[in-house]
């Protein structure tokens, strides 16, 4: 677990009174994954039994027995205004709230510690414990034989009665380690430092290290663009210092001596001459007990490409823990407790980094903190009907399908969690495959037979001609001569011990031919025609061209059937008595994506478009033609659907209209704000009407244009009316 820590300066002012201190019990609550019931046990100082991903609301429940609500007399003690919680887990801070969320991310032991203060420094602390479920150790399980052959079994061994051989339970810790968190520019240049202390508290005063194995790791989350000038060293609280990494050779440094890494990255940078941002932070860890390679310094070309920043330089791995340059011995006689500082030092210039966070972990038992152990309450194969057998509920007999199989061991514990492994049976490695060039021609013709992608450990190769080849243990490359023309299949028989695959492969050396075939398709089907997408009907010719010169033409006659689209469309007004003739109209024909549409207003007023409403308004007396045309996307296939005299449209004064001052609303429609234009100054007021005529806009127009934004308005027609002659406009927000 991990203790964030943050850096900040607080002023606190004190006023003291008189004042008699109420002294209250404190009192902790655990409801775990929406439990109306607390699951502390025992309460308030117990332990909290999970599952990774579970999540427990803690709750402070204070008994106040003095306090003014309770007696009438005293101070007031108010969870909601006067009353601090300060809570911890793993050293994790929470909000300053009566109730808080964990959620349980790693599996391992937290110490939850609550302080409750009053508004006169009167304090009551618990401490819990959470126990999350450590997933078992699944390595005892395993299969007799991992290859087998199609239609063959094999016994995979574990099962409920296999706890201490197939399967283990590792034991839980609270683990003891802090973390400081947080982005920081690593400076550059000559002698350039970075340091963070982390303040470790809670062992005993007089606890020192006494061996490498107390500091179990130390942990550096960073990225820089050029190891080679860094140097970087842990100081313990006495002052003692251990180089962690020593990459700088040159003078000046901090640490004699060095091993440079050159160019080579640290994390995924951004490689520049600095000051172009972090790049991607790598966590780094170094360890005397841990580790799994020895220092970085002398494993510099231990890398992995940086993908990102890095545009796929080499990076140092972080996939390892290493060997700090000097043991953690060094650090005997330490203090535990205290200021623990990790120094980064930049020797040169042209390049820079950043530091995301650092952490150091100790050997938990120092502080005194025992560990726990989930145990087993059941385990289970997952059903599968590939399994064949259970031997005493120790080991299962499988024969799986052609491809291979995989097996699904479960575990409970008492905690409640449940754990899975699975188990892989493939088939034996066997692979009949030949490939011909060329397949086809004019004889006489030599075949190249290429089957050096098989894999057995004998090969028999029909030709197809009546002759036969017995081969080799090891996969060929062979030629055959053919002198008469055939039109059949070769075939490959391989076999792998008791394991036998079959490949054939058509092989024709006949004379040249002309086919003809005929075929169709319905409009708006994809139609593909030895690769090619056809799009009209008509006649379509191939040319297979062997490499002796034999060629087969096949001629296709193909059409493009029509059975119509069922084009309609509806609208919402057709009687207009009125101005202004405002219609909505909505294409009601069934796959609207599968066409391009074209409408025709009936006043001379056409447009292409693809969504389900379109808007026209008509600026005249009459009765109008509606009429939808429909194109397929695909096909050369088209519809149309007319309405005669759809729309109908009445009362425009002629002369009213010819009165009228004109102006200009554009862009129409829109989706965002308009602009309202007329070539002569406006000074007046404006609305905004929806189709019922509420009004949703107001305003004043002022010069020759004005913006109006359309932002809070639904999708739909709006009609807007000016103040003086001018005509109403409807306008479309989408």
């Amino acid at each position: 677990m991990k203790y964030f820590f943050a850096l900040g300066v607080v002023f606190c002012f004190r006023f003291f009174v008189a004042q008699t201190i109420q002294p209250f019990y404190g009192h902790m609550e655990a409801y775990v994954n929406g439990s109306n019931i607390s699951s502390l046990e025992p309460m308030d100082t117990g332990f909290v039994d999970i599952c990774l991903g579970d999540t427990i609301i803690y709750v402070a429940a204070p008994d106040f027995l003095n306090s003014f609500e309770n007696t009438g007399s005293g101070y007031s003690q108010d969870v909601n205004t006067n009353i601090d919680f300060s809570w911890t887990i793993g050293g994790d801070t929470y909000p300053n709230n009566d109730t808080i969320s964990f959620v349980a991310d790693s599996p391992n032991g937290s110490l939850v510690n609550l302080i409750i203060t009053d508004q006169f420094g009167e304090i009551a602390e618990l401490t819990s414990k959470i126990r999350v479920g450590i997933p078992p150790d699944f390595s005892g399980l395993y299969v007799l034989q991992d290859s087998i052959c199609a239609g063959s079994t094999t016994q995979i061994y574990g099962g409920a009665n296999s706890e201490g051989s197939s399967f283990t339970i590792p034991g839980g810790s609270f683990g003891s380690s802090q973390y400081f968190e947080g982005l920081t520019y690593l400076p550059d240049g000559s002698g350039a430092q970075y340091e963070a202390p982390i303040t470790i508290e809670g062992f005993s005063s007089s606890a020192t290290i006494e061996s490498a194995g107390d500091l179990i790791q130390v942990c550096v989350t960073m990225e820089h663009s050029y190891s080679g000038d860094l140097e970087i060293w842990l100081q313990c609280p006495n002052g003692t210092t251990v180089p962690l990494v020593n990459a700088y050779s040159g003078g000046g440094g901090a640490i004699p001596g060095g091993n440079s890494g050159g160019g080579t990255y640290l994390g995924d940078p951004i490689d520049d001459s600095g000051g172009g941002g972090p790049g991607e932070g790598w966590e780094y860890c170094f360890s005397s007990v841990l580790n799994d390679i020895g220092p970085m310094t002398e494993n510099w070309g231990n890398t992995i490409p940086a993908p990102n920043f890095g545009n796929g330089g080499q990076s140092v791995n972080p996939n390892n823990i290493y060997e700090p340059d000097n043991s953690f011995s060094g650090f005997i006689g330490c203090p535990f407790n205290g200021q623990w500082t990790l120094f980064i030092q930049d020797n040169l210039g042209i390049d820079d980094g950043y530091i995301f966070g650092w952490g150091i972990d100790f050997e938990e038992s120092i502080n005194g903190l025992s560990g726990y152990q989930n145990t087993l309450d059941s385990a289970w194969w997952s059903p599968n009907p590939t399994i064949v057998g259970n031997f005493g509920d120790s080991s299962i007999l499988v024969a799986p399908e052609s491809i291979g199989g995989s097996y699904v061991f479960n575990v409970s514990d008492d905690f409640g969690c449940t754990y899975d492994t699975a188990i892989i049976v493939s088939m034996n490695p066997i692979t009949a495959f030949i490939d011909l060039d060329p397949i086809q021609g004019c004889v006489p013709m030599v075949v190249a037979f290429d089957y050096s992608a098989s894999v057995g450990d004998s090969f028999y190769l029909d030709f197809g001609d009546g002759t036969y080849y017995s081969g080799s243990s090891v996969p060929e490359n062979i030629s055959h001569f053919y002198s008469e023309a055939i039109d059949g299949s070769a075939i490959l028989y391989v076999n792998n011990g008791s394991c036998s695959d079959t490949a054939y492969i058509a092989i024709n050396t006949a004379a040249p031919s002309t086919g003809y075939v005929s075929d169709s398709a319905l409009c708006g089907e994809l139609y593909e025609w030895n690769g090619n997408l056809i799009y009209d009907s008509g006649s379509y010719t191939q040319v297979f061209e062997g490499s002796n010169g034999c060629d087969s033409i096949v001629i296709l006659d193909f059409v493009f059937i029509n059975e119509g689209f069922d084009v309609s469309f509806s609208a919402n007004q057709q009687l207009f008595t009125q101005p202004p003739f405002a219609v909505q109209f909505t294409n009601t024909t069934p796959n609207l994506q599968d066409y391009n549409f074209t409408w025709d207003f009936g006043d001379g007023t056409t447009i292409q478009s693809n969504n389900l409403n379109v808007f026209h308004e008509y600026v005249s007396n009459g009765s109008f033609s509606v009429s939808l045309s429909a194109t397929d996307l695909i096909a050369s296939c088209s519809e149309s659907f007319m309405e005669s005299d759809y729309i109908y449209t009445t009362g425009m004064s002629f002369l009213y209209e010819n009165a009228l001052n004109p102006y200009y609303i554009y862009p129409n429609p829109s989706s965002n704000w308009i602009s309202i234009q007329s070539e002569s100054p406006f000074n007046n007021k404006f609305v905004i009407l929806d189709q019922q005529g509420r009004e949703m806009i107001n305003g004043m127009l002022l010069g020759n244009r004005t913006d109006v934004s359309l932002e809070k308005l639904a999708n739909g027609a709006y009609t807007v009316r000016i103040e003086g002659d001018f005509k109403p406009q409807v306008v479309i927000k989408q």
